[in-house]
């Protein structure tokens, strides 16, 4: 996992460059919605990273490692993303996702790969 601060000039935010190099291909770009206190399980890509930008509002993540060969297996992460600090998350494939929203918020999330994978876990 990697939270990163996004760079605003001229009234334009910058979200994600190739010169970050966190993502070497491009799968999928989804618009999420939730309304306040609504929880989401984003479950967990077995292939996909994903990378989420807060848009409008508050939202709770809480992660998990769930890949087996990984340093940090089973460890558990809370962290909020909020638009009016603007951050980004890079959501590994293996680490498992739950949001809840604070408030009505929207939330951007791109993924390396839009096809289902044999390990990929529903929400």
């Amino acid at each position: 996992m990697l939270l990163f601060p996004l760079e605003a000039a001229d009234g334009q935010l910058s979200l994600l460059s190739n010169q970050q190099h966190l993502l070497r291909r491009f799968g999928r770009l989804d618009l999420l919605t939730l309304a306040a206190g609504q929880v989401h399980n984003a479950g967990l890509r077995g292939e996909a990273d994903r990378i989420c930008f807060a848009l409008d509002g508050q939202v709770q993540l809480q992660l998990e490692d769930r890949r087996p060969q990984s340093p940090s297996h089973g460890a558990v992460v809370s962290l909020t993303l909020d638009a009016a600090q603007p951050q980004g998350l890079l959501l590994p494939f293996g680490v498992a996702c739950t949001l809840q929203a604070a408030s009505p918020a929207r939330l951007l999330v791109l993924s390396t790969h839009s096809e289902a994978h044999p390990a990929d876990q529903p929400g």
